[in-house]
């Protein structure tokens, strides 16, 4: 398990799932580390799916947003991963940024949005 003062990152065996919470800002290094820890124990337990709860979740900077495309999705792609989940409510500053990030996921992997962790 990863736990930071942002992030939380763990492995739910009986969803086959990696399961990413964060509870507050960061950037760069701080962002980044969560990210890559939770693609390692999804490849090294072949999990299929990506949980991100986003009910604490923050607007990225521009400069993690690009490591995100160019370093973090082309490794994410050639994963385990074929589903991922987002959490957050529908009236969450967030809500529109975490739909765009959707649409253009939902190429590559299936993509839901549910606004409450009990829906899994």
């Amino acid at each position: 398990m990863y736990s930071s003062k942002y992030c939380e990152v763990s492995y739910l065996q009986n969803k086959n799932a990696v399961f990413c919470k964060w509870k507050s800002y960061c950037e760069g290094k701080d962002y980044q580390e969560p990210l890559e820890y939770g693609l390692e124990l999804a490849n090294k337990n072949k999990a299929t799916i990506w949980i991100t709860d986003a009910t604490n979740g923050f607007r990225s900077q521009e400069s993690d947003n690009l490591w995100l495309a160019s370093e973090f999705s082309p490794k994410a792609i050639s994963s385990t991963i074929k589903t991922i989940i987002f959490i957050i409510t529908n009236n969450s500053e967030l809500y529109d940024e975490i739909l765009l990030h959707s649409n253009i996921l939902k190429q590559f992997f299936e993509v839901k949005i549910i606004d409450n962790i009990t829906k899994l």
